[in-house]
């Protein structure tokens, strides 16, 4: 972002916001996302959360995401220009990602601002840990800016995990709360939601037939959103030859792509494209093997007790330009491929280590029971939308 862009966006934030704020306080939720046409995640539980237990408190969405040239600069002036007058008005700001607009005001006493993360882990580096690699936040817009500031609460899965999203967020540890649990895993629970999920997700992708269903989701690559782009590493057509007879594969495009991966005849009865499903949560629930890279589905994932396989072939330029929280090669809940052909072979096989996932999730959520979003809405949102004043 360019020096006069940025100082255009901040203007165009601060200047809403300071209209706005003359206005009083609403008891109103916003749900704000900027890297999504649409919540999803932790904001769309709460939204049907809230929408369940308690229709009468209004609910704003603001949901978008970046677009590149001069129609996105546009675009994303507007969207500032929307968000800081909710950001100015509202008791209850939810975000599940960096949002620029938090971090150029200084929020009004009775506003409570909730990060939520879109990811369970502390896996892939963010952030203030970043600065130094090619991917994220560059010191130009952190000298000026003061990115993830003013936070009252921010959701994580485990207190194990909350020191490294204090240093990414430069953050009290404090401020970060496990005990609440993360709403996007209430998926997970639930027989009978559980059922009828399946059912539809079956339905939809005709995977009536008894074969093993493999989810294939690869993480973006690029150092930002605007330019993420789809790794083509891995040999669809040879996994086709290995595993058609029965297995079948989803491929799960990471959100911030924009293309699709080409599916062509030979792969015809084996692979399905479903990167336009809303929740990949849903998609795992008919998954019995997840394939990925270095994507924070693994937490989720985990949840399910069910084996996952790591396709990492550009592991040392993916830590150059990006980085961990843990050393990969061996914290990661399964085995580590570098070719196509060894990945099949395992697959084929079958031979999975439940055990390194079981330890995996045992280490990664403190709290985890279906009940996180109705936990959030009690204890953080209700609570704030009837608060007198004064900010955490």
């Amino acid at each position: 972002m360019s020096g006069l862009v940025l100082t255009i966006r901040i203007v165009l934030v601060r200047v809403a916001f300071a209209f706005s704020r003359r206005l009083r306080l609403r008891r109103r939720v916003v749900l704000a996302t900027a890297h999504s046409p649409r919540l999803a995640g932790n904001l769309a539980a709460i939204a049907d959360d809230l929408a369940a237990r308690h229709p009468e408190i209004p609910v704003v969405t603001i949901a978008h995401r970046p677009v590149s040239g001069a129609r996105g600069r546009v675009v994303a002036a507007w969207q500032a220009v929307v968000a800081a007058y909710h950001l100015a008005t509202a008791r209850v700001f939810i975000v599940d990602d960096y949002f620029f607009p938090i971090y150029v005001v200084r929020p009004r006493p009775g506003t409570t601002i909730i990060q939520t993360w879109h990811a369970c882990g502390a896996f892939k580096k963010v952030g203030y840990s970043v600065l130094d690699k090619s991917f994220g936040v560059d010191e130009a817009l952190a000298s000026r800016v003061r990115i993830h500031s003013n936070y009252d609460v921010c959701l994580v899965a485990s207190q194990s995990a909350a020191p490294h999203y204090a240093e990414a967020f430069r953050q009290p540890l404090e401020r970060f709360v496990s005990r609440l649990g993360i709403p996007r895993t209430d998926v997970f629970f639930g027989e009978e939601r559980l059922a009828r999920t399946r059912e539809a997700v079956r339905d939809k992708y005709g995977l009536t037939d008894g074969r093993r269903v493999i989810l294939y989701a690869p993480t973006f690559r690029g150092d930002s959103v605007t330019d993420a782009h789809a790794t083509d590493d891995l040999d669809l057509g040879l996994l086709a030859e290995t595993l058609r007879a029965d297995h079948v594969l989803l491929v799960r495009l990471h959100p911030f792509v924009r293309s699709r991966t080409a599916i062509g005849p030979e792969l015809e009865r084996f692979a399905i494209d479903v990167s336009d499903h809303p929740d990949i949560n849903e998609l795992m629930l008919v998954s019995d093997v997840l394939v990925t890279d270095y994507s924070s589905a693994i937490y989720e994932f985990a949840l399910l007790g069910r084996p996952m396989a790591f396709f990492a072939p550009d592991y040392e330029a993916y830590e150059a330009e990006r980085g961990f929280y843990f050393d990969y090669r061996t914290g990661v809940p399964g085995p580590i491929f570098e070719t196509s052909q060894a990945l099949a072979a395992y697959l084929r096989a079958g031979d999975f280590d439940i055990g390194r996932v079981d330890r995996f999730r045992a280490a990664s959520f403190d709290v985890a029971d279906g009940r996180s979003s109705a936990r959030v809405t009690d204890e953080l949102i209700v609570p704030s939308l009837g608060r007198a004043g004064g900010r955490a």
